[in-house]
Order: structure tokens, then sequence, then C-alpha cells
């Protein structure tokens, strides 16, 4: 029996039905931001063309804007756009929506990886030393990780933003870059306090969560019988972090959302002209297209990192594969 020939058709009907899922859902979320945002007070013509405008230059736009249309028929051209790769045109700000989302969701891809890895760091090094044998260092950790628990991200963006951009100016106060060039250097000083508010959360979220797999699996006699059986210690950890990745992926993926959300706070404190600043210009201009556009693109990129989380869980644990196959 091919064994390996099973596990890859298992893997492959995982990532087919979690894909099949991802447009499923994703097409549900059009739906939900479509309507959502026209359920928001006020007209866009008006928001856009001031008080002084005339009521026939408001009907004007709002017929080249599509908006005297049924709202299944706007529906309908919205998503046969969105298929076709055209994000629209943003009449708040006279370009097309691409090239407004462009710039900014590079902005936010980058505080968000960058959150990510040291959201990950965090919670590898606090996970192992919330399960390590000192107690003292095991109480320590655990106040700290509620800590960040407990804190709201908006509310550390504050702290680090005045402790070491105002009383001890060691980076600086806002923006994405100082000099201009895109240098690697100059991105990270800008992005590494607003990323640090974003992760401390998350990543004491994931510790939390590596913690609790690695104390069941030493009360197992796993560990014991694979050190009888002459495995090193570095083996020994690498082993047990190994079993104990899967869940911390999933709250990995999880916790993207929270940076997501967190990001909408943390750029505008920073002036980060990234999507949740963007996206907070764009429903106080009443801009739909652009809107729709934002938060379409935020609610796939958490989709798809949960997708991304799920594959690689099923890729590292056999039993993910069979219980779902």
């Amino acid at each position: 029996m091919d064994y390996k020939a099973i596990a890859q058709n298992r893997l492959v009907r995982l990532v087919s039905g979690r894909i099949v899922m991802t447009v499923v859902t994703a097409l549900f979320i059009a739906v939900v931001v479509f309507f959502a945002i026209r359920a928001i007070p006020g007209d866009p013509a008006l928001t856009i063309l001031g008080t002084d405008s005339s009521p026939a230059e408001r009907e004007k736009l709002r017929e080249v804007m599509g908006l005297d249309q049924p709202l299944m028929s706007q529906f309908t051209i919205w998503i046969g756009q969105m298929l076709g790769g055209n994000l629209g045109f943003s009449y708040s700000q006279g370009r097309p929506v691409t090239d407004i989302i462009g710039p900014a969701l590079t902005n936010t891809l980058l505080l968000g990886g960058l959150a990510s890895i040291l959201a990950i760091g965090l919670a590898i090094v606090m996970g192992n030393l919330a399960t390590t044998r000192f107690r003292g260092v095991r109480r320590t950790t655990d106040w700290v990780e509620s800590l960040f628990l407990s804190a709201p991200q908006y509310t550390v963006a504050l702290v680090l933003l005045i402790a070491f951009a105002v009383v001890w100016p060691l980076f600086p106060a806002g923006g994405v870059s100082t000099r201009g060039d895109g240098s690697v250097g100059d991105l990270a000083a800008h992005l590494l306090l607003p990323a640090t508010a974003l992760a401390l959360a998350p990543g004491a979220q994931m510790a939390r969560s590596l913690k609790t797999s690695i104390s069941t699996l030493q009360s197992t006699d796993l560990l014991p019988t694979l050190q009888a059986r002459g495995l090193s210690p570095w083996r020994l950890t690498v082993h047990a972090h190994h079993n104990a990745l899967p869940p911390m992926i999933t709250v990995l993926g999880i916790q993207v959302g929270t940076m997501l959300g967190g990001a909408l706070f943390v750029e505008q404190i920073f002036s980060i002209p990234g999507l949740g600043a963007l996206i907070v210009q764009s429903v106080s201009l009443r801009d739909y297209t652009l809107v729709q556009a934002v938060a379409l693109i935020i609610a796939m990129i958490f989709v798809l990192v949960l997708l991304v989380a799920d594959v690689v869980n099923a890729v590292l644990d056999p039993r993910i594969r069979k219980g779902r196959a």
C-alpha cells in the first residue's frame, strides 16, 4: 500500500475543500461589505461636492457613480468589476482605486509582516519560559503574559510613542520613511514601535497556546520514552515544538484579524498611510467604491491567512489530514 500517495491525496482533498470554503466566504464578505456601507447614513454626492453644489450637480454625480440604479444591479456590476480585476474609481479623490490602495496595502503588509514576526518570536520565548522548571520564571512569565493580553493595542501604541519617540527620541514619531529612499533600516526604524504595539497581545495569546501544548506533552510518557531511547535534549525540544506548533499556528491565523483591527488605530496614532487610515478616511467621505475595495481586501487577507494556517497544520500534523479527509 502506497501510504505516501494516500497522504498526498488526503492533503489535496483538504486543500481543495478549504479553497472552496474560502471562495464561498469571499462571496459572503462581498455581500456584507456592499450592503453594510450603503447602510451608513449620508449622501455620497453631497459629501463629495459639498453643500455649495446644486441638486442637479449632485444628481448628475449619482448617475455617474451608478447610485441611481437598483441595489442588486449595483452589486452585480461591482462583482463583475472585482472578478475582472477592476477595483473601480474613487470620485472623492479623482483617481482609480488601484492607484490609491497600492501604497496603502504595501505599508499595511509591511507593518503586519513585522508584527507577525515579532509576535511569533515573543510566543516562542514566552511559551518556553512558561514551561521551565524554575517557578519564579514561570510566574513572572505568566504575569507578563496577562499584562500583554489585557492592554489594548491603541493604549500600548500611545505609551510606546510617548516613551520612545517623545521622552526618549530613539525612534521616529510617525510615518514610514524619513529619507524617502525606502531603505530597510529607515523602514524598520519607523515600523518597529507600531509593530510592537500590534504584536504584544497576539504574541501573548500564542505563547499561552504553546505553553498549554508543551505542558500537555510533558504530562505524557512520550518525551521520557524518547529520552530513554537516546534522543538528545535538542532533538527532544524540536520534537516537542513540532507537536505543539499546529495549535499555535491556528491561533496565529486568528490573531491576524486582531492585528488587522488594531492596525486601524495604530496607523492613526503613528500617522502610517495604510489600509486602516485609508478606510477611516473613505468612510468619512462616503466613498462607496473605495470603502468596498479596502474592506474586501482586509477581509480577504484574513481569510487567506487562515487558509495558509490550515494547510500548514495539515502538513505538520498527519492526524489533521486523516481527520478531515
